[in-house]
């Protein structure tokens, strides 16, 4: 959510922020619901084709708003300021402790509460509960794994990917190339530009060792856990031993020059446009490797949530159980045909057993949802800041200026220190 990398295939055309939710929010009468996304007009076609079956089976009239992810935010706490906040949004799982904290968001009636929790996988309802509280009904998840390239790692005498850490090493070590002036042109492992093309693989691999990357209550980090610094340490090595470097970068995945890197499902468009008919013989996903015990990962999520401030919340979650249960003779629910047709995954565990999820892509993805492996990002507050505070911590340890016990502990300190300001 990348800082969500993949916003740039979701915002394109969004309306000005206030704007396309002000003008919308007028037009409210006892009848009509109105939705706000980041999703634009064509993205929503399976639902806005959906809300107009739904119009005519109940007489409730639905309005579609969209506006920018960047803004989006921003832009519901302008909107409730208002006076003109839409009756339900599509957020950011990690937006929730704020719009939580400032009373925002409306908890689901029992009923729905109960079906949510039996209709979707664990770690996927984490990501919409808050301090143990239930806001909403998960849709797109993103969850991490291991990417490698299966033709560079034959070519370096491999036949699979790495199970351990170790291992990984290893395998990027023979693979990476580096040219007269010591540039690398081959790297056997990348990271990414961007704050969560570190923080959240730093998560999943906490997850990974089996440690939780703050306590229980997100009060307090477990950045100086042991198994924390040895993750920090060892991504260190990658760069200090030049099997990686900050001129290689995930974008040399694609174009075929980098060989592993931990990354999301939503990349699978992109590895298809780039390989074309050699996708599925060059494109691998493996459990992230770690110490050789279960294979945890993390995944974060978007959902659907009511405003509380809505004089439509009961006929607004009448209306979100709707969409996200197969009706009819349909095999997907409505929200489950257009995360389908965006290629992403759902939350649902009935839409995701309809999804044609069994190629060899998407399969270890599926795995991690439903056995449990993939934990949810947690949603602490103030999650921006603080991400970019553990990144320039890492990147600290990754140009070796400091080491990762120093780094570890500076970040916790700045960042317990943001934690504890919260009610």
């Amino acid at each position: 959510m990348t800082d969500h990398t993949h916003c740039i295939r979701t915002i394109a055309a969004a309306l000005a922020a206030s704007t396309a939710l002000t003008g919308a929010a007028l037009a409210q009468d006892g009848g009509t619901i109105q939705i706000a996304t980041h999703y634009n007009q064509d993205q929503m076609a399976p639902l806005l084709a959906c809300f107009d079956r739904y119009t005519e089976e109940t007489g409730v009239e639905i309005e579609f708003q969209q506006a920018s992810y960047r803004d989006f935010l921003q832009t519901i706490l302008t909107a409730r300021v208002g006076g003109t906040a839409p009756d339900i949004y599509n957020i950011y799982s990690i937006w929730a402790p704020q719009l939580a904290s400032s009373g925002t968001l409306a908890e689901p009636p029992e009923d729905v509460a109960s079906w949510i929790r039996d209709s979707y996988g664990e770690g996927t309802v984490g990501a919409a509960t808050i301090n143990g509280t239930l806001y909403g009904i998960p849709t797109e998840l993103s969850v991490y794994q291991l990417f490698y390239n299966k033709k560079l790692l034959a070519e370096a005498g491999y036949d699979g990917p790495p199970e351990t850490w170790d291992e990984l090493k290893e395998i990027a070590a023979a693979i990476t190339e580096a040219n007269d002036q010591g540039n690398i042109t081959t790297a056997g492992y990348v990271y990414g530009p961007s704050v969560a093309n570190a923080v959240h693989i730093y998560y999943a691999q906490m997850y990974n060792a089996g440690v939780a990357p703050y306590s229980d209550d997100f009060r307090t980090t477990n950045f100086t856990a042991p198994d924390s610094v040895n993750i920090i340490a060892r991504q260190g090595e990658l760069f200090a031993d030049g099997i990686t470097s900050n001129s290689v970068t995930t974008d040399d995945f694609p174009a075929g020059r980098a060989a592993m890197m931990i990354a999301a499902n939503w990349q699978k468009q992109t590895m298809q446009e780039a390989f074309g008919e050699d996708f599925e013989d060059t494109v691998g996903i493996a459990p992230i490797p770690g110490d050789g015990g279960d294979p945890g990962t993390m995944l974060y999520s978007f959902f659907w949530a009511v405003d509380s401030s809505s004089d439509m919340q009961a006929e607004s979650w009448d209306l979100l159980r709707w969409l996200n249960e197969a009706q009819g003779d349909a095999d997907l629910s409505c929200t489950g045909q257009m995360l389908n047709d965006l290629g992403a995954l759902s939350g649902n565990l009935s839409d995701l057993a309809a999804m044609p999820t069994d190629d060899s892509f998407t399969a270890p993805f599926v795995e991690a949802i439903e056995s449990g492996a993939a934990a949810s990002q947690p949603n602490i507050w103030q999650a921006a800041e603080n991400d970019r505070i553990l990144r320039s911590y890492i990147e600290q340890v990754w140009a070796g200026t400091m080491s990762a016990e120093d780094a570890m502990e500076a970040a916790d300190a700045e960042v317990s220190a943001i934690l504890s300001e919260q009610d």
